[in-house]
């Protein structure tokens, strides 16, 4: 294995098992979920129980296939993500060995942690995950946070309790100023894009899902496909790797928070998926670069403001090298340059008949707006504001 894939919490270990519901992920990289409650663990689809951790008071670590796990592992942290940093701060040791257990021998050359930042335990353990990471990899590991924002627009109804957005948006700032020194980069997945959404609480496995496969998509490489470049003589391939991931998150002035974007177009018609040479249709590298921007995956941000942009187009051979289907990809790279002036871009191929790019837009954190919202949330909670 090359890479190691934590989640800690639910919203983390969500975002694992949706990335992992890419099955050729498993060949580049290893998964462990990290939480405090066994019924959300049993939740999980592609990431089995010999991959779990229960974290708990007066418990300490718990492994999935432990005897009695279920009994072990249960109440969760409540959305206080003190009290997980209280328990977590004294398992960086037993995580590390835990990871190290799962991962084999050698150590990850890069590493993804995803924790959602509104709850208890992800916020609280998440730099302590990271902490483990290090200690069982060493220095050399670059380590990339996928931080899920709440939503704020309203309070949110939990059981018998009403969580208020003050209190999700304390909890965020919580979670953001402990990750961001221990982190080389920063994704941030808002939770704030599904707020005007009908039934949005049945969107977050869609969101999940399209940011898992952005992801996936961009560490991925020929490996997605199992495809070899060198069979295609008329292909000479640009690729972007995990380390250009990790140079377009690394600002001079300190951490990156990156918002990801991908858009997909078909290239056959339906006609064309029954009849040969029939219904291929012409990709707009214009449309292909404006959707990926505009689903980009934080709410209310300036392309614009962008210090740097990462970038993979991904399309069937023939539009990538044939003259009347190709894909242009000067105006997809015109379109990111138009926002800032370091541009990394990449071009794979795929076998399906889609043409996808996926991006990422690397900010200051002084230039994400609904970072600002979040800190100006919470300090009305400690009453600052």
């Amino acid at each position: 294995m090359v890479y190691l894939f934590v989640g800690a919490g639910q919203a983390g270990c969500a975002l694992v098992d949706s990335v992992f519901d890419n099955k050729r992920i498993s060949t580049l990289a290893t998964p462990v979920a990290v939480n405090s409650t066994a019924r959300d663990l049993q939740n999980l689809s592609n990431v089995g129980s010999e991959s779990w951790y229960g974290i708990a008071q007066g418990t300490g670590l718990v492994a999935g296939d432990t005897t009695g796990f279920e009994e072990q592992v249960q109440g969760g942290f409540g959305r206080e993500p003190r009290e997980a940093d209280a328990v977590a701060s004294d398992l960086v040791g037993p995580m590390a060995d835990a990871f190290q257990e799962q991962f084999g021998e050698g150590t990850p050359s890069f590493a993804f942690v995803f924790v959602g930042l509104g709850g208890g335990t992800g916020c609280g353990i998440g730099p302590h995950v990271v902490e483990a990471i290090r200690e069982f990899s060493g220095p050399e590991t670059d380590v990339i946070t996928v931080a899920v924002l709440p939503n704020t627009k309203g309070d949110v109804r939990e059981d018998d309790d009403t969580v208020s957005a003050v209190r999700q948006a304390e909890n965020a700032v919580y979670g953001l100023d402990r990750l961001e020194p221990v982190s080389d980069g920063i994704v941030l997945v808002d939770n704030q894009r599904l707020a005007f959404e009908d039934a949005a609480e049945g969107r977050f496995g869609e969101f999940n899902e399209y940011v898992a496969t952005g992801i996936v998509d961009l560490i991925s490489g020929a490996v997605l496909e199992r495809i070899d470049p060198g069979e295609y003589e008329s292909f000479d391939p640009q690729t972007v790797d995990l380390q250009d991931v990790v140079t377009s998150l690394t600002l001079p002035d300190g951490t990156g928070y990156a918002a990801l974007g991908r858009s997909v177009v078909r290239t056959r018609s339906l006609a064309g998926y029954f009849l040969p040479f029939v219904g291929r249709q012409s990709v707009d590298g214009d449309t292909l670069a404006d959707l990926a921007v505009t689903k980009r995956s934080v709410a209310d941000l300036s392309p614009s403001l962008a210090k740097k942009a990462i970038g993979q187009i991904r399309a069937p051979e023939r539009y990538v090298a044939d003259d009347d289907y190709r894909i242009e990809v000067s105006v997809v790279r015109s379109r990111l340059d138009s926002y800032c002036s370091e541009v990394n871009m990449g071009l794979m191929l795929t076998e399906r008949n889609l043409a996808s790019f996926t991006t990422l837009l690397t900010f200051t954190r002084g230039d994400v707006d609904r970072i600002a919202e979040l800190e100006s949330l919470a300090a009305r909670g400690r009453g600052r504001a």
